[in-house]
């Protein structure tokens, strides 16, 4: 009994043994760690105001500060100000230089107190509410380097900021933080790259085409790549290094603008204007009030307020863009679908660095940059999208055009088609004095074919004309309607008594055909005139005239026959 006692003393002082909190082990200066140091580090959060570096030291030692349970310390938005200690362990004979990097680049104000194990301290100052030039080491993010004598020293990190509190820290040799800055610019290089590349091609669409979906679009790269370059510090290193205000102000701003642009742009892309117009006009009302509520908390000074307002709306916007999609999607959009899987992927992106951002899921590199990657895959998506919708947009405009010099019952091209295709023709053979034959005719008694068999069967002649002069013209002629029941063959390349043996094989072919009615049939009949180019014809117009003379004096000799123009006449007429 005793034995067994003791068996489960020893196991309940096991697993308070375990369920105690364990201090963060001290940090090897020789060979510190790769990535964020969150689980060697201690926190306390400031709750009775601004605490000294006395008394966190203080803290410290009476066991107030907790250890971190993930790699990245996140706070979450609103967070009050953090106290942060860690322990740096140098077991050489020198002393050995390390890099303190934040990679959090919208901390208002930090201190960092470096204290050595003969109690000297090293302090040094940062964050966004004072210029860029100020910090201890250019760039991006706040990095402070400090000589770490033999033995154990001490960090303290106080940090301060009415954004998400989130807090990657490195301890790395100066080397690999450089090592660690060039892969980041490398790969912020194509990002920006990419999207700023397909912002300059579509602005050029633009003032080439002039349709503002292109314009709306490259506003929307642009938008998100100023965001992108506020939060990830870019911003202020390069664009704005002296703007302390703007740069408090600037992460909620070009939010905004950014959501804003995306719907602008979903709105023209869709064409919500006319297949959604109340969807429409709920989104523009939308947009005007967040710019309200965002301007009211700037004037009020309320960078939390203006934060929210922002946070509110991009989450709105990313459902609002899935939403959109998704309905035009069902009106049979084809581009919608572009659309709907790039709304998908910029939505996970923006989603999984907005939870990671604000302390709902861990925090590293890939959750932190997943924004960018999903927008990479929508802007991709999007320009294949406006390339499908121009190519849908120039089919159809051909398609139109070509209707439009189609006659639209016989399928042959129409007066204005023509022309249009004539007319270098003519050229051409004016140029080089090219023999060139023009042939009309005209169906002999059709309004008597209308008048007793109806429009119907007069339509059907018209059809099987149609289908026996576009099998007979050869493939560089040009056959057309010219009106009503009269037919027109621009001849290039051909004298008279080549453009009469034409004629006469279609009058052939047609007084072969039949028109049947309840009381039996019809035969057809076509009378012909044909006229080669004169040295008097100085204009197709003169030439076809001489072709309609020539039809008028084959109608006036009976119908049913080819006629040649008198002066170039080398075929009889044919008799019926």
């Amino acid at each position: 009994m005793k034995s067994l006692f003791t068996l489960w003393f020893l196991v309940l002082l096991a697993l308070s043994c375990q369920a105690a909190p364990t201090l963060a082990e001290p940090i090897s200066a020789v060979r510190p760690p790769d990535g964020a140091i969150g689980l060697s580090v201690l926190h306390l959060r400031e709750t009775n105001g601004r605490l000294t570096l006395a008394e966190a030291a203080a803290a410290r030692r009476a066991g107030d500060f907790v250890p971190g349970r993930q790699p990245v310390l996140n706070f979450g938005f609103g967070a009050r100000p953090v106290w942060v200690h860690l322990t740096v362990d140098n077991p050489a004979a020198a002393s050995i230089p390390l890099r303190l990097t934040l990679e959090t680049a919208w901390l208002d104000d930090i201190e960092v107190y470096f204290v050595d194990g003969d109690g000297a301290v090293a302090s040094h100052r940062a964050g966004d509410a004072r210029m860029h030039g100020e910090r201890p080491l250019p760039g991006r993010h706040f990095a402070f380097e400090h000589a770490f004598p033999p033995g154990v020293g001490e960090i303290f990190l106080r940090v301060e900021t009415p954004d998400p509190l989130v807090l990657p820290i490195h301890l790395t040799s100066p080397e690999a933080a450089r090592a660690r800055e060039t892969r980041q610019a490398v790969s912020y290089g194509l990002v920006y790259g990419f999207l700023l590349a397909l912002m300059a091609y579509n602005s050029l669409l633009y003032v080439s085409l002039r349709s503002t979906r292109y314009l709306l679009y490259a506003f929307y790269l642009a938008t998100f790549v100023a965001m992108n370059a506020a939060y990830t510090g870019h911003g202020f290193a390069w664009l704005w290094p002296e703007s302390v205000r703007w740069q408090a102000w600037s992460n909620p701003v070009l939010i905004v603008m950014y959501g804003i642009a995306g719907l602008l742009f979903a709105i023209r892309f869709l064409e919500l204007k006319d297949d959604f117009p109340r969807l429409r006009d709920g989104i523009l009302g939308l947009c005007a009030l967040t710019i309200v509520l965002l301007v009211g908390t700037i004037l009020a000074g309320s960078q939390v307020g203006a934060l929210w307002v922002a946070f509110v709306f991009v989450t709105s916007f990313t459902g609002l863009m899935l939403a959109l999609g998704i309905v035009s999607v069902r009106a049979g959009s084809r581009p919608a679908r572009y659309f709907l899987v790039a709304a998908v992927a910029a939505m996970l992106g923006a989603a999984l660095t907005t939870l990671s951002t604000w302390g709902g899921i861990p925090y590293d590199d890939w959750t932190f940059r997943a924004v960018e990657i999903g927008m990479l895959l929508d802007a991709t998506l999007l320009a294949l999208a406006l390339g499908y919708q121009f190519r849908v947009g120039q089919e159809e405009k051909l398609r139109a055009e070509r209707l439009a010099q189609l006659d639209p019952l016989t399928g042959l091209d129409n007066r204005r088609a023509f022309y249009d295709k004539t007319s270098p023709l003519w050229s051409n053979a004016v140029r080089h004095e090219l023999a060139t034959s023009v042939m009309l005719f005209d169906i002999d008694h059709f309004k008597r074919i209308n008048d007793e068999l109806g429009h119907a069967r007069g339509d059907e002649v018209l059809k099987a004309v149609a289908d026996v002069l576009r099998c007979s013209v050869r493939h560089g002629d040009v056959a057309a309607r010219w009106g009503g029941e009269e037919f027109i063959v621009f001849l290039p390349q051909t004298d008279q008594p080549a453009a009469l043996a034409l004629a006469e094989r279609l009058r052939a072919m047609l007084m072969a055909m039949r028109v049947t009615h309840a009381a039996g049939s019809v035969p057809i009949s076509a009378s012909f005139g044909v006229a080669q180019r004169g040295t008097d014809d100085a204009t197709l117009d003169a030439l076809i005239g001489a072709a309609d003379e020539a039809l008028y004096e084959a109608k006036e000799l009976g119908r049913n026959r080819v006629r040649g123009r008198a002066a170039l006449e080398l075929v009889a007429p044919v008799t019926a």
